[in-house]
């Protein structure tokens, strides 16, 4: 169905969809008929809120399908938080992997949790690769050691690290400077003897999250997913972890991007690692904010 329609018969008139839509384009005339606002249907970004919440299934927006496009509303259960404060107090990052291939259909679930991540705004951007060849990434490992030796040559020369310093921008570039060089320049000799692996921690599977530059947004909404993945792949009885050395190198090598498939013009934003845990944490670890601030009309109290 490819236009705007309000079904007259089944509409129950009940408002809902006029008051979730966040653009307003819908309204209840004379409390007897709901009416799409003609002169505002341009500003749908078919988010599919009025859809999903009339309870007689009687909106239909072009591109979008109660059959193909929605699924029943799933119900929590009363101790809902108490098993999501559970997952979440029990996950760590996790950089050490039994020698074990991941099943494709464990992977197949953390890309459906990622792809129930919202998006800041439609349409989705979200794009993923994922890798879960062993060997594949063992032959990876050697072009990204290979960009980061050039990359640590470069921050030695004042005129090249101005060059790396532009290109990276402030906040990336003090992550270089503070952190990422002088990790990589201690553990490079390990790297290239291969005693160690301090950028894929030798796991099994690899999953690139990229968008296309011209797409709006597409920051935002990749570290959403990426958080979905995490908790998916630990729910699986996975460990997972973000790697922020990998989506550097695949942007900035040609040879990797060709070797992962990365489309053309689209940005490697995030990375995760997946494997099964080598090893069970005993404990968790209590983290605090920087700062809290709670706000009510008549003070303000820092914690």
């Amino acid at each position: 169905m490819e236009n705007w329609l309000i079904d007259e018969e089944t509409c129950s008139v009940c408002g809902s969809c006029a008051e979730v839509c966040p653009n307003r384009i819908l309204q209840v005339k004379d409390s007897t008929q709901v009416v799409f606002k003609q002169e505002l249907l341009w500003t749908c970004f078919r988010c599919g809120h009025c859809m999903a919440i009339c309870p007689t299934s009687s909106i239909h927006i072009p591109g979008l399908s109660y059959e193909s496009d929605f699924y029943p509303a799933v119900k929590t259960s009363p101790n809902a938080y108490d098993d999501f404060e559970r997952l979440i107090a029990s996950r760590r990052a996790v950089r050490n992997f039994k020698d074990r291939a991941v099943p494709r259909e464990l992977l197949e679930k953390i890309v459906e949790a990622i792809r129930l991540a919202p998006p800041g705004f439609p349409p989705l951007k979200t794009e993923v690769t994922v890798i879960d060849d062993p060997e594949m990434l063992k032959d990876a490992l050697p072009m990204m050691i290979h960009l980061y030796e050039y990359l640590l040559k470069a921050l030695q020369n004042p005129i090249a690290r101005q060059f790396v310093k532009k290109s990276a921008g402030r906040e990336k570039y003090i992550t270089l400077q503070n952190h990422v060089a002088p990790l990589l320049k201690a553990r490079m000799a390990d790297l290239r003897s291969g005693k160690e692996d301090t950028i894929m921690r030798r796991a099994p599977a690899l999953i690139l999250l990229h968008a296309d530059r011209n797409s709006e947004n597409y920051m935002p909404d990749i570290y959403i997913a990426l958080t979905y993945g995490f908790l998916a792949a630990h729910a699986l009885g996975l460990g997972a972890s973000a790697m922020d050395l990998i989506p550097p190198a695949v942007e900035k090598s040609q040879e990797l991007r060709a070797f992962f498939k990365i489309p053309e013009g689209h940005e490697v934003v995030a990375s995760m690692i997946v494997g099964y845990p080598k090893y069970q944490y005993k404990r968790g670890i209590r983290r605090g904010m920087k700062s809290v601030t709670w706000l009510s009309r008549d003070e303000a109290v820092h914690a």
